[in-house]
């Protein structure tokens, strides 16, 4: 049986009465901290252990891709809906935002430290648009990625200005890409995709039959 808890690497460790260590306060190494500690004046589980209480079997992650919203370094907060760059993580909950080594070794240490307890780790996903307009996809070939009404404008059934236009072949194999490098190199367990509806169903199919190929049918979950 699956039990999957979904969380913000930010609210998860936000809280001064949580008792993790200052410098993980809302940052990826929170999920590192093992043990139980003071808060106030009671003696509160926290980190691994309180996962481990809970009885989950996944912990989904709310996005950790670099998104646009927060300003790197900075106690802004945002849950992360608004996709910038797709394959670098977030550094506002690095250490170091200014080192980009830091955020990669950080979240890898973060999924690491989950599976080492026994939890398998989701990411959040949302390659269904991106912040705005103006693009890195945008700039490297003006609307090919984007979706346009019949009158030319930018299709909008997302919400938030914009949609990605999966169905195109060098747009599908982009998103494929991207998954399959997370799940590679930082070794997600699975996917859960931000208003799925807006993608191609081939493409979902297609990035469900590379992941079996590369890890195993039903070791990866989409």
């Amino acid at each position: 049986r699956r039990v999957i808890w979904e969380v913000s690497v930010r609210d998860f460790s936000w809280d001064p009465d949580g008792g993790f260590a200052r410098p993980w306060r809302g940052k990826y190494l929170a999920f590192t901290q093992e043990g139980t500690t003071l808060a106030g004046d009671n003696v509160c589980p926290t980190g691994l252990n309180y996962l481990r209480r809970l009885g989950v079997t996944h912990v989904q992650l709310m996005p950790v891709f670099d998104y646009g919203s927060v300003p790197e370094g900075s106690d802004a907060y945002n849950w992360g809906y608004d996709p910038v760059n797709y394959n670098v993580p977030d550094g506002s909950y690095a250490t170091d935002a200014d080192d980009g080594a830091v955020r990669i070794r950080e979240l890898k240490e973060a999924v690491q430290a989950l599976h080492q307890n026994g939890l398998r780790v989701i990411m959040d996903v949302v390659y269904n648009h991106t912040y705005t307009l103006d693009s890195w996809l945008w700039r490297t070939e003006p609307w090919y990625f984007y979706r346009q009404n019949a009158d030319g404008t930018p299709s909008d059934g997302s919400g938030c200005g914009n949609d990605l236009a999966s169905e195109r072949s060098m747009c599908a194999r982009y998103i494929r890409e991207s998954v399959l490098y997370w799940a590679r190199e930082y070794h997600f367990d699975g996917f859960r995709f931000d208003l799925m509806g807006l993608l191609d169903v081939e493409l979902m199919n297609r990035i469900r039959r590379a992941l079996d190929e590369r890890f195993g049918k039903g070791e990866k979950l989409v």
